[in-house]
């Protein structure tokens, strides 16, 4: 229960896995060119997301942020077996905080003939995330022998191998995602999770502050420094 405490702190700060959309409603209820209308919403949806989305308008209109929304959302019933339009909504869901919903759509796409290791991450985070670690390591392990370079399979997967307790070959796979690609900050700040839970509090700080220069102001590595330059384990 520490472990999956600590752990969560730096998964809800992740990010892990990106939307991107844009502007224009579906013209015809029919599948043409799903990349380009993807792509038409995800832009300007993606844009309005950094800005903060507001709230619907008085007369009961959604705001924009929502209106893009509804838009992925057609364009994923107008062409459902188009696979980044059903992440694009799985991710919407997923930071909607509905893991149920999200889930159905990653499980449609990994039931597809190739490989998505953005879908496998993901499916796997929320199953971390219920406490299902058994199916996360499967899916993780079988899309990783699928892709091996995807660094967001080795990030999720040292997740759950810490939460299992399996601190030295979590590390082996933060290392793996760190060079692959993943923000250096954020392997820090996990790193310093598997260090602080190995009893090296200076080490840990070290790291943790490293995810700080990289991501300054981030609170969850700002909370487990000032914890641990204070002489206190937050998760006790």
């Amino acid at each position: 229960m520490t472990s999956q405490r600590r752990w969560r702190g730096g998964l809800a700060a992740i990010l892990m896995m990106t939307s991107a959309c844009a502007s224009a409603p579906l013209v015809r209820q029919q599948c043409y060119d799903p990349d380009a209308q993807l792509a038409r919403l995800m832009t300007p949806y993606e844009a309005l997301r950094t800005q903060g989305c507001g709230a619907a308008t008085g007369d009961g209109r959604p705001g924009e942020c929502d209106g893009f929304k509804q838009e992925i959302a057609r364009l994923g019933v107008v062409c459902p077996g188009h696979a980044p339009t059903l992440m694009a909504n799985a991710v919407i869901a997923y930071d909607d905080q509905q893991p149920a919903e999200s889930q159905a759509l990653l499980d449609i796409i990994l039931a597809q003939p190739r490989p998505y290791p953005d879908a496998a991450a993901l499916r796997a985070r929320i199953a971390i995330e219920e406490g299902n670690l058994p199916f996360a390591r499967r899916l993780l392990e079988q899309h990783i022998r699928l892709v091996p370079d995807h660094a967001g399979l080795h990030e999720t997967y040292a997740a759950a191998l810490y939460l299992d307790g399996q601190l030295p070959e979590a590390r082996t796979e933060l290392t793996k995602a760190g060079a692959l690609g993943a923000p250096r900050w954020r392997i820090a700040y996990h790193l310093g999770l598997i260090e602080e839970a190995s009893g090296r509090g200076d080490d840990a700080s070290a790291l943790y502050a490293e995810a700080l220069t990289g991501n300054p102001g981030w609170a969850p590595a700002e909370s487990r420094l000032r914890a641990l330059r204070a002489g206190q384990n937050p998760a006790r």
